[in-house]
């Protein structure tokens, strides 16, 4: 009988004979099928999950919650619920559900935002072209960590002008820092000490003072931060920055901030692009929040894809490369 091996941690498929193995080890290294969610193989200690893809087989919630204020044939505003669609991701063709506000005959968020660019007809019988804003990104771990935003005009966007954004040709939320976009909800129930989380976005400009996902708090757990030199994962202080890049790159990153390091237990340390950078000493201080595009005041100018935090530094390598297959961030 044949054994077909694919590169080990590298979201390969191993065969034998005709039937794929979706996941096993070969010695000491764990492998994994492509086709697995990344919650589905690493579901132990994981803290919070947000993503533009379905990142557990056995969740049934909804991605977003989401918003539309016209202005044509009337002003209204209407709150729905956005579906993962067939391929497990966001879509024109994802399915809505009315939440609040003035009622919809929509079905999906094509019809809800009138695209016509990509050939959807509004039964509402509204303006065209619609932005659609993000009221809630919705926690896949389980554990209802769902950051919101309850001000329309802090509200990070999806759609623009009946188009999804988009960073590196997949949807993306995109947070406007001269808008203080952000979500965020109050959470004390993690230790920085013991935070290992992972960020997939994009840096629209390179002004200064931007941060794109906090555990926020006086003593720091955040990143990307851009001070306008470079950027950087801020552990404990300020003082005590992780540079993370040179200069404050505009490009799409999978950045992580591990805490501790599964090299160094001691120390957490940040990589960038699967790149180990720098590292600090461990602290051990309570959370207050989870934000997504804000630390405190420094609101950020960029794109964010996906954002998972585990209580936990396994496996990080295997963590990674699922991300970065399925996002191809480098």
């Amino acid at each position: 009988m044949a054994i077909e091996i694919g590169a080990i941690n590298a979201d390969t498929s191993v065969k034998i004979g005709n039937t794929t193995i979706q996941s096993g080890y070969i010695g000491t290294n764990y492998f994994y099928g492509s086709q697995l969610p990344i919650l589905d193989i690493y579901s132990t200690s994981v803290h919070h999950a947000y993503s533009l893809r379905k990142v557990r087989t056995a969740y049934t919630g909804f991605c977003l919650r989401i918003r539309r204020t016209t202005s044509t044939p009337s002003i209204t505003t209407t709150t729905v619920d956005l579906a993962f669609d067939s391929n497990n991701t966001i879509s024109l063709n994802s399915a809505i559900t009315y939440v609040s506000g003035t009622a919809t005959t929509a079905t999906n968020l094509g019809q809800f935002c009138a695209s016509v660019v990509n050939g959807y007809l509004n039964p509402d019988g509204v303006n065209i072209n619609q932005n659609i804003f993000v009221v809630t990104w919705f926690d896949q771990s389980g554990n209802g960590k769902n950051p919101t935003q309850a001000t329309a005009g802090s509200q990070p966007r999806l759609v623009n002008a009946g188009n999804l954004e988009l960073s590196g040709g997949k949807v993306a939320v995109r947070f406007v820092k001269a808008s203080t976009n952000n979500l965020t909800i109050a959470d004390t129930t993690a230790n920085i000490n013991n935070m290992s989380s992972y960020w997939v976005g994009a840096f629209v400009s390179t002004v200064t003072n931007q941060i794109g996902y906090s555990l926020n708090t006086a003593n720091r757990f955040y990143f990307p931060y851009n001070n306008g030199t470079n950027t950087f994962a801020a552990y404990n202080t300020l003082a005590t920055a992780i540079q993370l890049d040179a200069g404050v790159n505009t490009s799409r990153r999978l950045y992580e901030l591990i805490s501790p390091s599964p090299l160094n237990a001691a120390v957490a340390q940040g990589w960038t692009n699967g790149v180990a950078q720098g590292t600090r000493a461990i602290a051990s201080f309570a959370t207050a929040s989870i934000t997504l595009g804000t630390g405190g005041t420094l609101y950020y100018d960029g794109y964010i894809q996906e954002v998972i935090g585990w209580q936990t530094n396994a496996n990080r390598l295997e963590k990674e490369n699922n991300i970065n297959s399925y996002w191809t961030v480098y």
